[in-house]
C-alpha cells in the first residue's frame, strides 16, 4: 500500500495558470501539467534563490521531497519549452498558506460586507450556489462581532464562458470584502485576491444564513488549492 502524500505548503496561487506558444491553436498543441506545488518549488529555489533546506522548510517537506518536486517541475517546464507544448498549472498535494489568504487578515470586529452565491430568490433562507459565477444571485450582508445585518440580494447579471472576471468586478464595486464560495477556478480566485476580496470555502451549509453564521463564528477556512474547480474558469486559454 503506497504511503500517503504529505500536504505541501504553498504561499500563493500563480498569477497565470496557462501558457502556450503564440499563433498555434490549442487544438493542435500537446499539453504539459505543472502542479502548483511544483511551481512553488521553482519559485523558492529558482526565483527567490533559497537553498534546499530553507525551501523545504517553507513548504513543510523534507529536503529529499523538495528535491524531487523541483526536478519534476524542471522537467515539466523543459518539456513544454523544447517540445512546444502548452503549459497548464493546476493540481498538486498542497494547501494555501499565504498571509493574504488567512481569515485573521479580516478583523472580525470590523463591519464586513460578505457575499454568498445563492440560488433564487436569494436571501438568508436560500440555498448556497455551488459555483459563484453561475449563481442566480448574491446575498449580501454586513457581519460585525458575530452579528449579521442589512441583508440584501444582488442579482447575477450573467456569466459568459471566458468572462469570469465580470462577477468579481461587480462584487468589488459593491464594497464586498469576503466571499463564501463552494467552488471557484484559479483565475477568478486570483482576481478576487487582487480586488481585495478574501474567499472562504463554504461547503455543507444548508442555507445562506447558516453560511453567514459559520463565517461570523470564524468556522470557515480560506479558499485553497484543494478546493479549486478543475474545469470552466479554472483554465486560461
Amino acid at each position: 500500500m503506497p504511503r500517503p502524500c504529505h500536504c505541501r505548503r504553498v504561499s500563493a496561487l500563480p498569477k497565470a495558470a496557462y501558457f502556450k506558444p503564440r499563433g498555434i491553436p490549442l487544438s493542435e498543441l500537446a499539453e504539459t501539467v505543472l502542479p502548483v506545488d511544483g511551481l512553488e518549488a521553482v519559485r523558492l529555489a529558482d526565483y527567490q534563490g533559497l537553498n534546499m533546506d530553507e525551501a523545504a522548510a517553507r513548504m513543510g517537506v523534507s529536503r529529499h521531497t523538495f528535491g524531487r518536486l523541483l526536478r519534476k517541475a524542471h522537467h515539466c517546464v523543459a518539456q513544454a519549452l523544447i517540445e512546444g507544448r502548452a503549459l497548464r498549472i493546476e493540481g498538486g498535494v498542497c494547501a494555501l498558506t499565504g498571509e493574504t489568504n488567512v481569515q485573521g487578515e479580516i478583523p472580525m470586529s470590523e463591519t464586513i460586507l460578505v457575499a454568498v452565491p445563492s440560488d433564487a430568490p436569494g436571501g438568508l433562507e436560500a440555498v448556497p450556489s455551488a459555483h459563484f459565477g453561475h449563481c442566480d444571485a448574491y446575498t449580501l450582508a454586513h457581519v460585525e462581532n458575530g452579528a449579521v445585518s442589512d441583508v440584501r440580494v444582488l442579482p447575477n447579471s450573467g456569466h459568459e464562458h471566458g468572462n469570469c472576471l465580470q462577477p468579481v468586478q461587480e462584487l468589488a464595486a459593491q464594497g464586498v470584502r469576503a466571499l463564501l464560495a463552494g467552488g471557484m477556478g484559479m483565475r477568478p480566485l486570483n482576481a478576487m485576491q487582487a480586488a481585495g476580496i478574501t474567499v472562504y470555502y463554504n461547503a455543507g451549509q444548508a442555507t445562506v444564513g447558516d453560511a453567514l453564521k459559520a463565517f461570523a463564528e470564524g468556522k470557515l477556512q480560506a479558499f485553497g488549492t484543494e478546493q479549486l474547480c478543475r474545469g470552466g474558469c479554472n483554465h486560461q486559454h
